[in-house]
């Protein structure tokens, strides 16, 4: 990347001694976004009654059957229950249903949602569409009251559909596994920033100031349903069914065919375009077909800037979903939560902050930040520090860390042992600390020289250290023994799989490479239009994504065979990217890029399969 200054080549508590910074920390809870609450020790508790509507377009729909879910927890896709049952309930001529609190919360921070079934979209008397599926995302089920009203509609359907995806089955079943609950909730309120669960309407009452929502593209995908929707399921259904199939199948209801869809967004995006009327019952509407059926969320736009983004970096998430961004310009890390509201309007400051480019977060939620510049409290040669923050973003530094070989650092990886790995650019050498900030390599570094302008690091599972060098890549043991690897041009990032093959996003050659675990190439896969790879992440299905810094798009490739899956020139073109770098996913599945030439981070909804945070070596499922 070149946007940035450069030289040369073109959930525990840690235990430490930092009682002062710690009990700082205290009042700065605030920062971190933590739920200390546990719903496992809460009891069922009587629902309250509450109202809603249904409509198809601005139609009501009669004779609905009406579903409540809480979201089932024994697997992806699976157990969700319906609380309602055995009672039935149903819409009336005008589309509204009324929820009499005759069920349990099984807890109060249960995420709900509500499904409709069937009913009569405005047709003669006694047709029933049985085509028709809709849905609302709701959210803890505790927070439903009296004066709750739920419009579900077919653009509360869409939003639910993109924010849920990664946790939804066919039928409307939702449900994570049992220690991906925190991904969940964090699903449940990204679908109500692309659509308000009481008016059913784009985009949320919640959305942050300043956030950006592809609401045109929204409301198009809701046109589309709503041509199945408002009909009687039959020929009406066709064009969006042929358009939504899979090679698993077609879909026979609107939300199956709104999840395939989400799942599939390069696949068929005429004939889903084509599927719905222009003059439907959602405006604004696209004027033409978009790139793909990607939905994305932006966040930063303020003026003066949200939270702090100044020419933003490389990003790191923590166990809470929370998005952690460095900034090389301001002196500031930024915090978003998993909804994009930040911690900071300004950002969270630290005394040793400059120029950053590198984030890692670690075992403890703590942020490791690589700073090419140096204050002069540091060291008298600013050549460069490393910062460490709290989880609830207290500097733990100081001026910063500069022993162990520091020296104009550029990225940075936290390893599941509690050690800190750096790259340090200027003296083509690698840093490994202590949890502490301590240093375990020598005061010049492993490798002095061996690792030629290495920009990026991400660590194996053999807690090997993996570098992005000039023309290749170089693995260093925990003992400093370094291999190097000739494969590349310039490469700029870099990840590794669970079978630890090596991913590099060789950015001026504008290609993908793949190395096995022994450094050999196995793929080299060529992108279109000079779009320059920067950022590089790998999925909890192994798919590898990308970053086009030039190109303003993400690029997908299907790991197991390095095949491109997004289309030719990636996604993404339809949101407002901006010489995107950093790369990272979260838990629930969203993918996430910073804008360094927009000040802005963009949240692709839904997009990737979730990985557990925060990245400790290779991703898993979490």
């Amino acid at each position: 990347m070149r946007l940035f200054y450069s030289i040369g080549h073109q959930g525990h508590c840690r235990q430490s001694n930092r009682a002062a910074a710690l009990a700082l920390g205290l009042v700065l809870v605030f920062l971190s976004g933590c739920d200390l609450s546990n719903p496992l020790l809460s009891s069922p508790q009587q629902g309250a009654a509450f109202q809603g509507r249904v409509r198809g377009g601005q139609q009501p729909v009669s004779g609905a059957s009406i579903l409540l879910y809480a979201a089932g927890s024994t697997g992806t896709g699976a157990g969700a229950v319906n609380l309602l049952a055995p009672n039935i309930v149903t819409t009336d001529a005008f589309g509204f249903f009324n929820i009499t609190g005759d069920y349990k919360c099984p807890t109060a921070t249960t995420q709900v949602y509500l499904v409709a079934r069937g009913g009569n979209p405005g047709l003669a008397a006694g047709v029933d569409n049985s085509a028709l599926v809709m849905m609302a995302a709701i959210g803890n089920c505790g927070d439903l009251t009296s004066s709750t009203s739920i419009e579900i509609n077919e653009a509360a359907t869409v939003a639910s559909a993109w924010a849920l995806s990664q946790f939804m089955g066919p039928g409307a079943m939702v449900g994570s596994t049992s220690t991906n609950t925190t991904g969940l909730v964090n699903a449940f309120a990204v679908a109500g920033n692309l659509a308000d669960t009481g008016t059913g309407l784009a985009p949320g009452s919640a959305l942050p100031a300043g956030a950006v929502t592809e609401t045109a593209k929204l409301y198009t995908l809701a046109n589309v349903l709503a041509a199945c929707v408002n009909s009687d399921g039959g020929s009406a259904c066709a064009p969006l069914f042929a358009a939504a199939t899979t090679s698993q199948g077609a879909p026979t209801n609107t939300l199956d065919a709104a999840l395939n869809i989400v799942h599939y967004p390069g696949n068929n995006v005429a004939a889903v375009f084509a599927a719905g009327a222009p003059q439907g019952p959602f405006q604004p509407v696209l004027s033409a077909q978009p790139n793909d059926w990607t939905m994305s969320i932006t966040y930063g736009g303020c003026t003066p800037a949200c939270g702090g983004l100044n020419t933003p970096g490389s990003l790191g998430i923590d166990s809470g979903g929370n998005v952690l961004v460095a900034n090389y310009f301001g002196g500031v890390i930024s915090k978003f939560s998993s909804a994009g509201v930040p911690a900071s309007a300004t950002g969270i400051p630290g005394t040793g902050l400059d120029e950053s480019y590198g984030i890692a977060i670690d075992g403890f939620d703590n942020v490791w930040v690589a700073n090419y510049q140096s204050v002069t409290g540091a060291n008298n040669h600013h050549v460069g520090s490393v910062s460490e923050f709290s989880s609830v973003g207290v500097e733990l530094s100081g001026y910063g860390y500069t022993s162990g070989g520091v020296y104009y650092p550029k990225g940075a990886a936290a390893d599941s042992n509690g050690t800190i790995w750096v790259a340090d650019y200027a003296s083509s050498s690698a840093t490994l600390l202590a949890n502490d900030g301590s240093a375990i390599s020598g005061s010049s570094g492993y490798g002095p020289s061996a690792l030629p302008f290495t920009s990026a690091v991400a660590l194996d599972g053999s807690h090997n250290a993996w570098f992005a060098v000039q023309r290749g890549a170089a693995r260093v043991t925990s003992l400093g023994a370094v291999s190097n690897f000739s494969c590349c041009n310039d490469p700029e990032g870099i990840a590794i799989d669970l079978s630890g093959n090596v991913w590099i996003a060789d950015y001026s050659a504008s290609a993908i490479v793949e190395l096995t675990s022994s450094g050999s190439v196995a793929q080299r896969v060529g992108l279109s239009n000079s779009v320059g790879p920067q950022g590089i992440a790998i999925d909890g299905a192994g798919n590898v994504w990308a970053a086009n810094y030039y190109g303003d798009s993400l690029v997908e490739l299907a790991g197991s065979t390095a095949a491109i899956v997004s289309p030719s020139d990636g996604y993404g073109l339809d949101a407002p990217l901006k010489e995107p770098y950093g790369l990272a996913i979260d838990a629930t599945g969203n993918l996430w890029l910073s804008n360094a030439g927009g000040n802005t981070l963009t949240q692709f909804v839904g997009l990737a399969t979730p990985i557990k945070t925060p990245l400790l070596g290779p991703p898993v499922e979490p």
